[in-house]
């Protein structure tokens, strides 16, 4: 079920944002020429949120240990340890949904 998250003009291309939807914390991303993405906003290595991580336009960079993440893919950067959890996302007449069932967060290996 797609839950409503924030209105389209909240986020610029190049930026990211947190948001909740169905009680998860996401990172709402639309990196530069690409499109809206919606990923688990907890670090996989800490489960530390992500919300005051770094965000270049295309890759997010976790405040706490430096891990980073393409945000088109999700894929880890560096380490290439773990991806982020991806939801499905969809925009309709300029309200931003976002789909957390059955897509649990990731997490690194102890």
């Amino acid at each position: 079920m797609f839950n409503r998250v924030c209105n389209v003009e909240t986020i610029a291309e190049g930026a990211m944002r947190i948001v909740i939807a169905d009680a998860h914390i996401i990172v709402l991303a639309w990196p530069e020429n690409g499109a809206i993405k919606a990923f688990q906003g907890v670090c996989p290595h800490s489960n530390m949120p992500l919300a005051e991580a770094e965000f270049d336009g295309t890759v997010l960079t976790c405040p706490s240990h430096s891990w980073t993440w393409d945000m088109n893919t999700g894929e880890p950067v560096h380490p290439k340890e773990s991806a982020l959890a991806e939801y499905p996302v969809k925009v309709e007449d300029g309200v931003v949904y976002i789909d957390t069932e059955g897509v649990p967060p990731l997490f690194a290996s102890p």
